[in-house]
C-alpha cells in the first residue's frame, strides 16, 4: 500500500506488517502510526533505548501519554496531535480497539499484505539468501546421514546402530539451522506414504527404496524466511519412481526457465499444469484422495513464509523487480510415493532472476 492515509498498528514483531513498518523486534505490543513523512513508534521506558537504536522510526516515549489510562485513550490522543481524522488497520488489529477509535476517527480495514513488503530490497533479499543458506547446510546434513545409514531388516534404515526416523532427521535439521543463525521449526522429513501429502511433517522409520520429500522453510535471525525443498531415495529406486522425479525435475526446471520479468505468474503455473497432463501426470480424484499436483505452483517469501506474489493458476501478477518467490512442482502418488522440487528466486534492480541459493538435485543415494 502506498497512500497518504496513515496506517496504524498496535502489535510486535509477530505481525509481519508490523515489524516491515517498524524494522523493530517487538516481543510486546506497539503503537506504531505510519505517516505520509514519518513513521513513528511509541515505545516503553524498557523498550524506549533499544528502539531508538534498532527500530526506523522516529521513537517516542509512551510514558509522555501517564494521564491517559487505556491503550485506547492513548491511541485518541496520538491521532489527534498527529491530526489524523482517518486512518488504516490490518486484519489483526483488535476489534476492541477498532470500536473505540471508530468513535472518533475514519477506521477501514486494509485487507491482505501491505504492497510495500512485495518488494525486497537488496538487504532483504540477502537476509532470505541467509535463511536459504541454513537450508543449503541441512541438506547436506541430510545427504551425509543417508550415505552413511545402512539398510536394515524389513528395508528400515539404520543409522549409528539405530533406526533412522523422520523425527530424528527432523531434530538434525533444526539443530542444522540453530547453527547457522535461523531456526526451523516445521521442518518436513516425510517418507514413502507420508510424502504423498504435501503438508505431512513425516513420522516413523525412514526405508529404503522409498521417496522421502525433505521441505525446510527457516526463519533467519533478521526474521526473513527462506524455502526449499528436496526428494531423496536411499537405495534403489523403481522405474515409477525416478520418471516422477525425473518429469518434477524437468518441469520445475522449465518454470525457472520461463520466469522472467513482467511474465505472468498465471501462465507459468498454467505451463506447469498442461505439462504435467501432458506427460500423464494430471491431477484426479481417485480412491477418496487427490494425485498428481494438487497445490499452487509457488509463492512469495519474506517476513511470512506464503506471501505475495501467489504463483497459481488464478494469480493476476506479473513478475516485478524485487519479487522472491519460489517455484516448487510435485507430483504425488501413494502407490509410487511423492517427490517435489523447490527453488526460492529473486528478482534484481535490472530484471534478472537468480536463485536465492544454490543445491543441486542429487537424489538417489547409495
Amino acid at each position: 500500500m502506498t497512500s497518504p492515509t496513515p496506517m496504524l498498528y498496535y502489535s510486535n514483531s509477530s505481525d509481519p506488517n508490523f515489524l516491515h513498518a517498524s524494522k523493530f523486534s517487538a516481543p510486546d505490543n506497539m503503537i506504531c502510526l505510519v505517516l505520509k513523512d514519518k513513521t513513528l513508534l511509541y515505545a516503553s521506558d524498557l523498550e524506549f533505548g533499544r528502539a531508538k537504536q534498532q527500530s526506523s522510526c522516529t521513537v517516542v516515549s509512551l510514558s509522555d501519554y501517564d494521564e491517559q489510562k487505556t491503550i485506547g485513550d492513548k491511541i485518541a490522543k496520538i491521532l489527534s496531535e498527529n491530526g489524523v481524522t482517518a486512518l488504516y488497520v490490518t486484519e489483526s488489529f483488535s476489534c476492541k480497539l477498532f470500536e473505540e477509535l471508530s468513535k472518533s476517527v475514519q477506521v477501514k480495514v486494509f485487507e491482505g499484505q501491505i504492497g510495500e513488503r512485495r518488494a525486497k530490497t537488496a538487504s532483504e533479499i540477502e537476509n532470505i539468501k541467509l535463511a536459504n543458506n541454513a537450508s543449503v547446510a541441512s541438506y547436506k546434513m541430510i545427504q551425509q546421514i543417508l550415505r552413511e545409514s545402512t539398510i536394515g531388516e524389513n528395508d528400515v534404515l539404520m543409522y549409528k546402530n539405530s533406526v533412522l526416523t523422520c523425527e530424528y532427521l527432523q531434530q538434525q535439521v533444526e539443530i542444522t539451522c540453530i547453527l547457522n543463525n535461523a531456526n526451523s521449526l516445521e521442518t518436513i522429513v516425510a517418507c514413502g506414504i507420508h510424502g504423498t501429502d504435501p503438508h505431512c511433517h513425516g513420522y516413523g522409520p525412514v526405508y529404503a527404496h522409498q521417496l522421502i520429500v525433505c521441505d525446510i522453510y527457516p526463519r533467519h535471525k533478521s526474521n526473513y524466511f527462506g524455502d526449499m525443498t528436496r526428494t531423496f531415495l536411499k537405495g534403489t529406486p523403481t522405474e515409477a519412481q525416478t520418471k516422477l522425479y525425473e518429469t518434477v525435475l524437468q518441469v520445475h526446471d522449465e518454470c525457472i526457465n520461463m520466469s522472467a520479468l513482467n511474465v505472468s505468474y498465471k501462465s507459468i503455473a498454467d505451463h506447469c499444469m498442461k505439462k504435467l497432463a501432458e506427460l500423464g501426470y494430471e491431477k484426479k480424484f481417485v480412491n477418496g484422495t487427490y494425485v498428481g499436483m494438487m497445490h499452487g505452483l509457488g509463492h512469495g517469501v519474506g517476513l511470512e513464509i506464503h506471501e505475495e506474489p501467489r504463483v497459481n493458476t488464478r494469480s493476476e501478477s506479473v513478475i516485478e523487480k524485487g519479487d522472491v518467490f519460489t517455484i516448487e512442482p510435485g507430483l504425488y502418488y501413494p502407490e509410487i510415493g511423492g517427490v517435489r522440487i523447490e527453488d526460492s528466486l529473486f528478482v534484481d534492480q535490472n530484471g534478472d532472476i537468480h536463485k536465492c541459493a544454490d543445491f543441486g538435485y542429487e537424489w538417489v543415494i547409495e
